[in-house]
């Protein structure tokens, strides 16, 4: 079972994010938690209507103000 009291923010002391640059879409404490992130993935599985990104083969949907790719 996932750890639902973390906040799903970057490791911003990673060397790698350091190295290639950090795009944060949320302030640390404004992160959604595991528990959020969690239940609204699992509640829009097979409901959400996916937009066409600009990208070929890829649809996007927002869930918990964050944008999700499904490659095809």
């Amino acid at each position: 079972m996932s750890n639902d009291n973390v906040r799903l923010a970057a490791l911003a002391d990673s060397p790698v994010l350091k190295r290639v640059g950090i795009k944060r879409y949320f302030e640390d404490d404004a992160a959604p938690t595991m528990e959020m992130w969690r239940k609204e993935r699992t509640a829009r599985y097979g409901r959400s209507e996916l937009k066409l990104s600009s990208e070929k083969g890829v649809e996007e949907e927002i869930i918990a103000d964050v944008v999700v790719k499904h490659f095809s």
